[in-house]
Order: C-alpha cells, then sequence, then structure tokens
C-alpha cells in the first residue's frame, strides 16, 4: 500500500511537470519538426473503408498521396492523432498540435509506470526501492519533460519501444504458457507500433530477441529460438503493416517490397544530413567542428538528465560492472548496459547526434540510477548504524533532502513553461517600440519576427532575409550588403546563425567576422534589447528575492532554440 502511494505521488509530480503549461508558445508553431508533423498531419483525410486505409496507392492517410513525397517517420503518431482530432471535432492547424502535445505528454507518463514495472520485474527483492527510484528518476530527467511538451514522433517511439521490451522481459519471466504466449505476442505488436512510429525502433529488436534466446536456454530447448522468434517476427510485421501500411509499396501482404517514396526520403535525408564542406545545408552547420562524442557525453549528462541522476548512472554501472558479487543476480541489468552502451556510442558516432535521438536510453538509465541509489543507500545505512544514530530518521531526512536537489533542475527547466516564449515576447515588444513602415532583417533558416501576436498596434513592417548560410562568396555577400544597407532593425531570433557559424570560421570567414563585429559594436547597427528564458528558479520572501538562472546557450541547438531561444535585437544608428 505504501508503495502504490508513493509511486502515485511521483506519477502526481511527472504528470506536472510533462503537462506544464502545454501551448506556451501561444500556437505559433515554432518546432520545425513539430510544424512539419502538423502540416502533414491536418492535409490526411480519414479513409472510407478499411481496404481503403491499408492500401497505400489510394489511403489519403498516405502522405505521398496528399503531395508529401518526402517523409522519413512513421504515420502512426499521425494516424493516431487524426483520429482523436476528428473525433473531438478539432482538426485545424492550432488544435492538431496542442492534441498532439497531450497525447505526447500522456505516453510519456506511461513511460514511467512501465519504467518501475520493468525494475520490479528486474529486481527480485519486493522490498526493494530500485524501481521507486527508478521511475522518480525518469520522471524528474528533463529530455523527456522537453519532449512531452511536443508533437513530435520521439516520444511515441520511446514509448512503444519501452513497452515492446517489457512485455519482452516479461515472456523471459513468467511462469505458466497463457502468460508466456500473450507477453510475447504484446511485445511483438508494440515494435510493430515502434517502428510504424520510426523506423529507429529496430534497434531494440535484438535487445528483445535476447531474452527468446534465454528463454530457450533456461527451458534447455534451443529448439524453440526458431520457432518463437519467427512466430514473434511474424506478429511484429502484422503489427506494422496495420499500423503503417504505408511504408510499404502495395497492399500485398506478402509482398515486403518497402514504398519508393519512403527509400527515397531515407536517401535524400542521408545525403542532406552528410558532414562535407561542400554540403551548405543549416543543420549540419552545428556538427562541422564538434567533437560529436562529448558533445554528447556532456549534453545528455548536464542538460538531458541532470548531474545528480547522472552521478547515480555513474555509480550503478561500476557496481553492476564491477562490484556485484554474484554476476547472475544483474545479468538482465548487464545486458541491458551493454545495449545502452553499444547504442550510445553508435549514436554519438553519428553526422548529427541530436539530443533527442537518445530519449531510447532514458528509461534503461533511470534504472541504472536506481540501482546507484540503492548502492548509495546500503553504504548510508552501514554508516548510520555504526555510529548508532535513528536509522529510519536519519534515511527520511537524507531522501528529503535527496528528492530536493533532485527536483531542482526540472524546476528551473521547466519555469520555460510558465513565461511567454522569448519569440512571442519579443514579437509584442517589437510591435511595441518599432515605428510603422519599418525594415526588418531577418536570417535565412530561422522563424523571422515578429510574429503575428494579438496586439500589433495596427502597425506593419517589411522584413528581408539574409542569406547566412550560403557559401561565403561576392554574390552572398552583394546581397548581405543590399539587405543591411535597406534595414533599419536586424534580429537574430535564436542562435542557429551565429551560433553554428561561428564554430566553422574555415568555411564562413566573412560571416563569422561580420557576427565578430556585430557582437563587439563595431557596426552601425547597436543591441538595444535582449529577451531569454533560461532556466531559472525564483523565491520571494517578503521584499526579498533570489533568482538563479542557468544559460544554456552553449547547449545543443535542439535543447534552445525549439522552447526558449536567446532572442536579439540590433538597430541601426
Amino acid at each position: 500500500m505504501k508503495e502504490k502511494i508513493i509511486l502515485i505521488a511521483i506519477l502526481i509530480i511527472a504528470f506536472y511537470f510533462r503537462f506544464n503549461n502545454l501551448n506556451w508558445d501561444d500556437n505559433h508553431h515554432l518546432h520545425p519538426d513539430e510544424r512539419f508533423l502538423t502540416m502533414v498531419g491536418t492535409s490526411l483525410k480519414l479513409p472510407d473503408s478499411f481496404l481503403e486505409y491499408v492500401d497505400p496507392k489510394i489511403s489519403r492517410l498516405n502522405p505521398a498521396n496528399v503531395g508529401n513525397n518526402f517523409f522519413v517517420y512513421g504515420v502512426f503518431p499521425l494516424t493516431l492523432n487524426k483520429y482523436f482530432v476528428n473525433y473531438l471535432n478539432k482538426d485545424n492547424y492550432d488544435d492538431f498540435t496542442i492534441l498532439g502535445r497531450k497525447l505526447s505528454a500522456f505516453l510519456d507518463l506511461l513511460v514511467v509506470i512501465l519504467v518501475y514495472k520493468i525494475a520490479r520485474l528486474i529486481i527480485d527483492k519486493k522490498k526493494s526501492t530500485i524501481p521507486l527510484w527508478s521511475s522518480f528518476f525518469y520522471a524528474v530527467a528533463v529530455l523527456p519533460i522537453q519532449l512531452a511538451h511536443f508533437f513530435t514522433v520521439d516520444t511515441f517511439l520511446n514509448f512503444f519501444m519501452l513497452a515492446s521490451f517489457y512485455f519482452s522481459l516479461r515472456f523471459y519471466k513468467a511462469k505458466s504458457c497463457k502468460m508466456q504466449g500473450v507477453s510475447l505476442a504484446l511485445s511483438a505488436i508494440f515494435l510493430g507500433l515502434a517502428i510504424a512510429s520510426k523506423v529507429t525502433a529496430l534497434y531494440v529488436f535484438p535487445l528483445n530477441v535476447f531474452f527468446i534466446l534465454f528463454f530457450s536456454i533456461k527451458k534447455r530447448s534451443i529448439i524453440k529460438l526458431f520457432p518463437l522468434t519467427s512466430i514473434y517476427i511474424l506478429i511484429a510485421y502484422v503489427s506494422l503493416r496495420l499500423a503503417n501500411p504505408y511504408m510499404f509499396e502495395n497492399m500485398d501482404f506478402f509482398n515486403l517490397s518497402l514504398s519508393i517514396n519512403f527509400v527515397n526520403s531515407l536517401k535524400e535525408l542521408k545525403n542532406l544530413v552528410l558532414i562535407s564542406p561542400d554540403n551548405y545545408y543549416p543543420p549540419n552547420i552545428q556538427w562541422m567542428n564538434k567533437n560529436t562524442v562529448i558533445h554528447s557525453l556532456v549534453n545528455n549528462s548536464v542538460l538531458g538528465l541532470g548531474l545528480p541522476i547522472s552521478i547515480f548512472i555513474l555509480t550503478g554501472t561500476t557496481s553492476v560492472l564491477f562490484k556485484n558479487k554474484s554476476i547472475n543476480h544483474y545479468i538482465i541489468v548487464i545486458i541491458i548496459l551493454f545495449w545502452v552502451l553499444l547504442f550510445f556510442a553508435y549514436q554519438s558516432l553519428q553526422a548529427n547526434p541530436t539530443n533527442r535521438y537518445f530519449i531510447i536510453l532514458y528509461p534503461f538509465l533511470a534504472i541504472i540510477a536506481g540501482i546507484g541509489m540503492s548502492v548509495i543507500n546500503d553504504q548510508l545505512s552501514g554508516f548510520n548504524k555504526k555510529i548508532k544514530l535513528n536509522t529510519n530518521l536519519l534515511l527520511i531526512t537524507e531522501y528529503s533532502l535527496l528528492t530536493t536537489v533532485l527536483l531542482v533542475w526540472p524546476i528551473m527547466f521547466t519555469s520555460i513553461y510558465h513565461n511567454k516564449h522569448s519569440r512571442v515576447e519579443a514579437s509584442e515588444w517589437i510591435y511595441k517600440n518599432f515605428k510603422n513602415g519599418s525594415v526588418i532583417a531577418n536570417e535565412h533558416w530561422d522563424d523571422g519576427l515578429p510574429l503575428p501576436v494579438n496586439n500589433n498596434y495596427g502597425k506593419q513592417f517589411t522584413t528581408l532575409e539574409l542569406p547566412i548560410f550560403g557559401p561565403d562568396n561576392e554574390e552572398k555577400w552583394t546581397q548581405m550588403n543590399e539587405v543591411m544597407a535597406q534595414a533599419d532593425y536586424y534580429i537574430l531570433s535564436s542562435n542557429r546563425g551565429w551560433g553554428s557559424i561561428s564554430t566553422v570560421p574555415q568555411m564562413y570567414p566573412r560571416m563569422s567576422k561580420f557576427y565578430e563585429d556585430i557582437f563587439a559594436g563595431r557596426t552601425k547597427f547597436k543591441k538595444i534589447a535582449e529577451f531569454t528564458s533560461y532556466p531559472a528558479l525564483n523565491f520571494r520572501i517578503s521584499n526579498f528575492e533570489f533568482r538563479i538562472s542557468f544559460p544554456d546557450d552553449w547547449a545543443d541547438e535542439s535543447f534552445t532554440v525549439y522552447d526558449h531561444p536567446k532572442v536579439m535585437i540590433y538597430k541601426k544608428n
């Protein structure tokens, strides 16, 4: 009973963090991937029959059939959201996003429960606190909280992958044939749904198959491995075909040919993200001079997880690998840990190891952190007994202090959802302070300001675009100089330009110098306003106010630009 109460409390905390002001950006759709999914999703139409639904050639749920040939995601999240918005009669541009965000937050809330249940399956001791701590660690990790605020495929992928893993583990642990059959089938179904959300879900397949292998070994019947795996793959395939029929070229169940559009989209994406001195695709620039392994390690440990959780992960990893006397006790954790390290190494060595690509590791990292917490707890209990202190009282005090420390970072981060989006705040300021008819220079590949806000004071502006990401040649600089000559104001609505271009001066010598001069005040343009929404902690007692903020301009671009970018406004003197 006590454990259930604590779990409910953890879920309440997780709910608050995930559902905290899901429309803090006032329907301005400032996440490019979310915006793309919304545009595609609202263009889709529900089919009139099941046969139409499963036919890639005619179904209007197939993005390719409504003018979106380039689509690298799985369509299942869009399909799911489409049915919800139609049922609620909210199939419009704004509501499609907001309902998608609610669905995203809800699925991530379910992940908190799955983390608890997986840890409970792994840890045999009934009185162990590891499952509760594991679920709490995931509940307060910042990256899942952030991704739950957007309608992208990441949270769908994470939930369905983890559910697939959970049921494969339950299959291995089940004692009755009925439970084994149900668990195997559910694992395969969720795997199909995961792949139907994003094809990278295939990475969890080897991990799931390990438990089929171990089951066969445990039953001393290796001959069962082939039929069990075959049944598993068949069920997963049926699930995938039903959840995303448009990944395939036609509706013939026995034809495994992938959709030409889907394959071409993946090829095009691969070419776009190819790191090369000749590839000026804007999202690539930020990665050209970065050590991607260090970048991934720092951004996930400091920002995505938070340092306290990262310390527990390190402790848990050390304990499992080097200090555990009975390797059989933690054999499942060792397998999980090996998979986590393998995926982290693979993903961090990719050309663009964006933070959100690591989200599928966070549930497993939370469990390892729970083990680390158990190790530290045992050491503290032993120390308390040696000095003959009231162990229960001391543990309560220690847990209270630790919980407070763990809550600091998510509370700081979620403060950005209590405030107006920095671009919205800047836009309101622009309409209030700029003269009607002013000429504003914005940067290519960024959301130009001002955004269309409610009170524009009856003003209109002329906006021009600077081709900042183009090759540093004379043609580009002719355009740059023409725009800057006409502009009354120059707006940097995020660090997408200066944060990337300044790191590759060998590609952008003149553009790097341009930013250097702007920031040093060596041009006609002088900074007149700056808007930030950094993670912050505020205390106010009577007339005393305490505030601490965490400037994170150095972070992964995707971590700051979409929900709390720094906006700088310059005026020509």
